[in-house]
C-alpha cells in the first residue's frame, strides 16, 4: 500500500538535499540514503492520527513554505538556495508550531540516515550492531 501522493514524493526529494548532510564525516548523501521507502514504509505503520500529521507536513512545506519568500511556486519547483533559505526561516521562527514543522520534517531524513550502520560507525556510535544493543 502506498500512502504518499506524487506530489508530497515530490517533496520529499526536494527536501532531502536540504537536509541530508552531502560529504564530511557521513559516508553517504541524499542520492545513497533510501529515504522514501523508510518514509513510506513508516507512514504505513503509524496510527492514523501520525500519518495525518506527516501529510500535514508535507503540504505546509510544499505550499506554504513559499510565503516565506513572497513568491508564489510550488517548495518542489524553486531553485536549491530558496528551499535552504525557507528551511532556515522554518527552523529560527519564534513560533512552536512552525519550528515543529521543521524538527518533524528534518527527523523524517535523518531517522534512516543515522540508522544506517556504517553511518554509525562514522560517527562513532557503537552501542547498536546488528540488531543488539551493544551497551551493558
Amino acid at each position: 500500500m502506498n500512502n504518499l501522493t506524487p506530489r508530497e514524493k515530490a517533496t520529499l526529494e526536494a527536501l532531502a538535499p536540504c537536509i541530508i548532510p552531502e560529504g564530511g564525516s557521513v559516508p553517504f548523501s541524499f542520492k545513497e540514503i533510501k529515504y522514501l521507502p523508510f518514509i513510506e514504509e513508516m507512514a504505513e505503520s503509524v496510527p492514523t492520527h501520525i500519518r495525518w500529521v506527516i501529510h500535514f507536513n508535507l503540504w505546509f512545506i510544499e505550499y506554504l513554505g513559499c510565503l516565506y519568500l513572497h513568491r508564489i511556486k510550488a517548495f518542489s519547483k524553486l531553485a536549491m538556495h530558496d528551499r535552504e533559505l525557507i528551511l532556515i526561516s522554518l527552523r529560527g521562527s519564534k513560533r512552536f508550531f512552525i519550528r515543529g514543522i521543521y524538527i518533524l520534517t528534518s527527523a523524517l531524513f535523518l531517522i534512516p540516515m543515522y540508522k544506517n550502520e556504517e553511518v554509525m560507525n562514522a560517527i562513532g556510535y557503537t552501542g547498536f550492531k546488528n540488531g543488539e544493543n551493544k551497551i551493558t
